[in-house]
């Protein structure tokens, strides 16, 4: 039996929900913990079927023991987030996420609980990510490990400690007037990250409205540089796009390989961040560009349109 608690996060694609229940099936969990989101007010005919019929399958899954929470408003993805951690960390010190657009490989739960078990007193990390978006999409490790260690915290599929999460998170990230100064000035980021964590979270404090959750906890990570251990192979995908999107991914990051991992796994003792691996990630995503270069690069496509 399967003893981490895992949460799994669903709303309106039933085959996706099916698919990943019958995945679960096969590792044979001790505990899931089940959430849908409520129904939108704007929500189309069909919105409103596939809502229906994936609360139906969620009712009738009962071949694991399993708490299922259903939602009568909408919360959004920023409090439902929270809500569901907070749900789960009443009662769990350790659980695995994954919501009903990532597919993960079985290796994928048994490389997350041996890292929760690994490094369950190590208060430098605090983030276990499932996908690996290097190998993801050259097909290749980008060293030889068979895990590394990285500054972003990235979401298909991951898993955490309780109290980590609870001694850093806040979604409405309160303290970042206090912080602001200091982040920005951080030697550890380079000027694109910092355009880019600054537009954000200037957004994210001014509009408690907005529906974003993640940015924060990448803020917290990279504010007291926590750090995010990540599978040397890529151990889940991303299948959002196809069914019902609820929010953007960049193209080059769907439809990735992946790989299942192999056991036993060999001790990354360089416990620093892998710089080839940031820089991947900041090149093709977290390095926002100057006004300058924002608007030449919109002037350039609008004369290659015309």
């Amino acid at each position: 039996m399967f003893n981490t608690p895992i949460i799994f996060l669903t709303y309106k694609r039933p085959r996706e929900t099916q698919k990943i229940l019958n995945i679960l099936i096969k590792i044979n969990p001790k505990k899931i913990y089940i959430f849908q989101d409520g129904v939108k007010k704007n929500f189309t005919k069909i919105d409103k079927k596939n809502h229906f019929e994936t609360k139906e399958i969620i009712k009738k899954f009962n071949k694991v023991k399993s708490k299922k929470k259903f939602y009568k408003i909408n919360l959004g993805q920023k409090r439902i987030g929270y809500e569901m951690l907070k749900n789960v960390f009443n009662n769990e010190d350790r659980c695995i996420i994954l919501e009903d657009d990532c597919i993960p490989e079985l290796g994928f739960f048994k490389y997350c609980n041996l890292m929760l078990k690994k490094y369950n007193k190590d208060n430098t990390i605090a983030h276990i990510s499932g996908c690996n978006l290097y190998y993801g999409v050259f097909k290749k490790k980008i060293d030889n490990n068979d895990y590394l260690f990285s500054k972003f915290p990235q979401f298909m599929g991951w898993a955490t400690w309780r109290d980590r999460w609870q001694k850093y998170y806040d979604p409405n990230i309160e303290d970042w007037p206090k912080n602001k100064r200091k982040f920005l000035n951080k030697a550890s980021l380079k000027k694109g990250e910092k355009r880019f964590f600054k537009y954000y979270l200037n957004k994210i404090y001014n509009n408690k409205n907005l529906s974003i959750w993640d940015t924060q906890w990448a803020y917290y990570n990279l504010l007291h540089d926590l750090k995010t251990i990540v599978p040397g192979v890529n151990l889940i995908k991303n299948i959002g796009f196809n069914s019902a999107p609820t929010g953007q991914s960049a193209k080059k990051f769907r439809n990735l390989f992946t790989k299942n991992i192999k056991f036993p796994l060999k001790t990354n003792n360089n416990k620093i961040f892998n710089s080839k691996y940031d820089k991947y990630l900041y090149d093709n995503f977290y390095n926002r560009k100057s006004l300058i270069n924002r608007i030449f690069n919109k002037l350039k496509l609008k004369l290659k349109y015309f």
